[in-house]
């Protein structure tokens, strides 16, 4: 009395609850804030690692995928160098680079390597087959001009966008032209392999869709 109403014990609990509900929603909100702050900057860090660089502006998934491609094609580079630097030591059932070498040439999937201009360095025999060349006669080959003009176009641009946007991989559909001029319908599967952080080649691997 004369001092106002007072809160009754029942009432007081009440709203001792209350404020410390409200506090507790504060403080998870403010974690997760944070934890949301703090992984925005690990995919900062991760996106400025990449060969794209810190201006793309690829989403979360794509910076995940192109750092796991980044890091197997690392883990091959430095299986490489490891295999040259024992040389006579290496144990024998470890592959060589001639094991390699051999399992490229007689697998058979379509296999070329190409410099960025989509001349071929080197190719398998069933992609030798699948355009009719021989070994001898595909070395330097164009890819692109060895694409059909209704696909000419779309193809260079695959090419050209692999190479400036910093992606590992794309695929796409296209038909190119064998030695006999007859047109072939092919799954191209464009991979960009870096070398000290920089485009250095394509691997690509053709399906014949028939």
């Amino acid at each position: 009395a004369g001092g106002g109403a007072q809160l009754a014990p029942t009432s007081q609990v009440a709203m001792a609850a209350i404020l410390d509900d409200n506090t507790e929603r504060l403080s998870h909100k403010e974690v997760e804030q944070r934890r949301r702050e703090k992984a925005k900057l690990y995919f900062d860090e991760l996106r400025a690692l990449l060969p794209c660089g810190a201006d793309s502006k690829f989403d979360k998934n794509t910076i995940l995928q192109n750092t796991i491609a980044m890091i197997k094609q690392l883990q091959a580079e430095l299986d490489f160098f490891r295999e040259a630097k024992m040389g006579a030591k290496r144990p024998l059932t470890q592959p060589s680079s001639t094991d390699y070498r051999q399992s490229f040439d007689v697998t058979r999937q379509p296999l070329c390597f190409c410099g960025l201009d989509g001349c071929v360095w080197e190719s398998n025999s069933s992609f030798c087959s699948l355009m009719g060349y021989s070994k001898q006669e595909i070395s330097g080959l164009s890819l692109l001009n060895s694409t059909a003009p209704c696909d000419s176009d779309a193809s260079s641009q695959h090419w050209q966008r692999l190479i400036s946007s910093g992606m590992c991989n794309c695929t796409f559909y296209c038909h190119v032209i064998r030695k006999d001029s007859q047109q072939l319908l092919v799954n191209m599967d464009l991979n960009l392999i870096h070398k000290k952080n920089q485009p250095y080649c394509f691997l690509v691997a053709t399906n014949p869709t028939s």
